[in-house]
């Protein structure tokens, strides 16, 4: 994408913030839009930012692109469902880029050109993964963990793009997909990933209604076919659901599923005892060489082992933690006021940590106003 137009992105962007939708861990969506060099006419988008982002942090967070963006009902209960696991520190930050699809234009953006001399799925995807995902990752620091959502049609584009890219996104999620074109069967095309040798686990999640019965009896043969263990595929069957209920219904537990193994780790470090204080790096690792990047433990789940080591006045232990909090949650800036209590337990010198926080507190755009006086007040 030219300079030129991620400049005009940017300006959009910071001029059209709504203020209207509130989120427990996400801050208000952007609306904006651009013309797509490759579809060749404008597509609207929405990105939802986690409320820890800000631009001079470094952090990277992984990316979770929906399509159907127009289908507010749907669209909105994915969001919430999302906004719902995070703040349960059952999924970690994310940075949300939500696609919208003129419904007269959809299908076609769908649809192989294989099947139908109308469809651009190719020219779709192109525009995914040089465009949108390249936005993600040059202006939001998106990470390489990228999950795609697709319901109906953009259920089968993205379950094209699995069995076209899996190398490329870490997970899909397909609700009520269509598995079936002339002359494409994603079926088939599932299938043949059962011989690639892959490095890291890839997820597929599908929900299916009561309009496909026979996609689901042919999904779950090939889910029960599938040798290779690091093709992670499962569904769930709605035989009475309609299909546009389907996403709302579907959704909770594919999410669950995928970041399910990020969970274990994160609570596996935050039961460990004293003793297993260094078990944070096997972890990471862990969680590295499961996914294929590393994923952020959660404010809570860090910031409690932090005050675990505390109460029982292992004090270096819980500067330690709180230290990595601070690695990975940059704006977090409180957790310098709990190192300085730490510290003065161990009558150590606090002077550059109240430095580090002064400066971490003005930076931050993680507090209101008030929160700063707060926090300032209590430094005091």
């Amino acid at each position: 994408m030219k300079k030129s137009v991620f400049s005009l992105i940017l300006i959009v962007l910071i001029s059209q913030i709504l203020f209207g939708q509130e989120y427990n861990v996400y801050k208000p969506k952007i609306d904006t839009a651009f013309v797509s060099s490759y579809l060749g006419y404008e597509k609207k988008i929405a990105v939802i930012l986690p409320d820890d982002w800000q631009g001079n942090n470094q952090k990277k967070y992984p990316l979770i692109i929906i399509f159907d963006k127009q289908n507010q009902r749907s669209h909105n209960q994915l969001i919430h469902t999302i906004d719902y696991l995070t703040a349960a520190e059952q999924m970690p930050r994310s940075i949300i880029i939500s696609i919208e699809s003129d419904n007269s234009k959809r299908i076609d953006e769908a649809k192989s050109f294989k099947s139908s001399l109308s469809g651009k799925a190719h020219l779709n995807e192109k525009y995914l993964f040089n465009e949108i995902i390249k936005l993600a990752e040059t202006k939001f620091k998106a990470s390489q963990f990228r999950v795609l959502i697709g319901h109906s049609w953009y259920g089968h584009f993205t379950t094209t793009m699995f069995t076209k890219n899996i190398n490329n996104v870490t997970a899909v999620i397909a609700l009520d997909p269509f598995f079936n074109q002339k002359n494409v069967s994603l079926i088939d095309s599932i299938s043949a990933l059962d011989k690639l040798t892959m490095p890291h686990t890839k997820y597929y999640r599908y929900a299916i209604g009561k309009d496909y019965p026979d996609d689901y009896k042919a999904i779950e043969q090939v889910q029960n076919d599938i040798t290779n263990t690091k093709i992670n595929i499962n569904g769930t069957y709605f035989p009475n659901a309609f299909h546009n209920a389907i996403p709302g219904l579907g959704i909770g537990k594919a999410l669950y599923d995928i970041f399910e193994y990020w969970s274990i780790q994160q609570y596996t470090f935050f039961n460990a005892s004293n003793k297993q204080a260094d078990l944070f790096t096997e972890l990471k690792n862990n969680m590295t060489n499961h996914y294929g990047h590393n994923l952020h433990f959660s404010i809570g789940v860090l910031n409690g082992k932090g005050w675990g080591f505390y109460n029982d006045k292992d004090y270096q232990k819980a500067i330690d933690v709180w230290n990595e909090l601070i690695s990975q949650y940059p704006s977090f800036s409180e957790a310098y006021l709990y190192i300085i209590d730490a510290q003065k337990q161990l009558n150590l010198d606090t002077s550059n940590t109240i430095i580090k926080f002064k400066d971490s507190l003005q930076r931050s755009l993680f507090y209101s106003y008030e929160e700063k006086k707060e926090l300032l007040t209590e430094l005091n």
